[in-house]
């Protein structure tokens, strides 16, 4: 995300938005529609071509400490607009506890097109003028009225299959492994192991006691389909004699995490390191480190983790 510079002091930390749950037309959106490693809602349903509003529940976490700045009067608002339609919705949220806030953003789908886009504002009064922007939140939701999947484009295909099957000979030999990912082809595919215990009835769960394991599952997923995706696509393109983009979904993987590997570099010279360290024999050590750390932030393994470890909290202080 861009950071804007303010004449005036702003909130540095990051400032999360989370949507909690999703009702069309007070019918409970199901959990798999709502992926939070993506950041995306998918509000059309096969059977549900005629809903006309939904109301999702949204939160906001920003770091308390510094809501202690400079400023006053801090109020926060969820922000839901489209361009192709010029939409634009504001709803103020309540304050739950210091440094996190609550509340719905109605959707009404006569109002909107496509993608929606939900993000969230800290609002206060600075050096004595009232209505100061002092933060925004670090990603945006994107809402989709067409997707039946919570996924954006470039989405990996996904199968459930029995390791150990008779079926899948060529599987036997990771049959304990929860998932694998064949990053080959035109078209690289997921595979997640059926016969691996709890594995399916937990990504699969609707139970909001669930939620922040499986969403935390879910980003260690991610994380390892795109080091496994960008590691083909950089082996692909060491066959070449210079560096040069692969196409499909191979340029669009590389063109994402670069930036993340390499953020001082254009892309194109990023992919040039790259490549140069891996011939060199530097592959190693550095250089994964970096692929890790860019499959982690697409994958978003740092707000999933984070969530997880707050339930946990609340479950421990709640038992004690």
């Amino acid at each position: 995300m861009t950071r804007r510079i303010f004449p005036y002091p702003v909130v540095v930390g990051d400032v999360s938005l989370e949507v909690a749950q999703v009702r069309l037309d007070d019918i409970a959106l199901p959990y798999e529609m709502i992926s939070t490693s993506e950041r995306m809602v998918a509000l059309h349903r096969i059977d549900r071509r005629d809903w006309r509003s939904a109301r999702l529940s949204v939160q906001v976490r920003a770091p308390e400490r510094e809501l202690e700045g400079p400023w006053s009067g801090i109020s926060c608002m969820a922000l839901l607009a489209e361009r192709r339609t010029n939409t634009r919705t504001a709803v103020r949220l309540r304050r739950e506890r210091p440094g996190q806030w609550a509340g719905e953003v109605e959707l009404h789908r006569d109002r909107h097109l496509a993608q929606a886009e939900l993000t969230g504002q800290l609002i206060a009064d600075v050096d004595g003028v009232a209505g100061r922007m002092i933060a925004t939140t670090t990603d945006s939701w994107t809402i989709d009225l067409r997707a039946r999947t919570p996924s954006r484009r470039d989405e990996i295909k996904t199968r459930w299959i029995d390791f150990a099957a008779d079926a899948n000979p060529h599987l036997h030999a990771f049959r304990s492994d929860p998932w694998l990912v064949e990053a080959v082809g035109e078209e690289p595919v997921l595979y997640l192991n059926s016969g691996f215990d709890g594995l399916k009835s937990l990504l699969e769960s609707g139970r909001p006691a669930d939620r922040a394991v499986r969403d935390n599952l879910a980003s260690q997923i991610a994380m390892g389909v795109w080091t496994a995706m960008f590691n083909a696509a950089l082996y692909l393109d060491e066959m070449t004699s210079s560096p040069q983009w692969p196409g499909g979904w191979r340029e669009s993987v590389l063109r994402r995490m670069l930036p993340d590997i390499f953020p001082e570099f254009s892309p194109e010279d990023a992919l040039t390191e790259v490549l140069a360290r891996r011939r060199s024999g530097e592959g190693g050590g550095d250089l994964q480190t970096r692929i890790m750390h860019a499959a982690s932030r697409r994958a978003q393994v740092a707000p999933s983790l984070g969530a997880l470890i707050r339930t946990l909290s609340r479950t421990s202080q709640e038992d004690e």
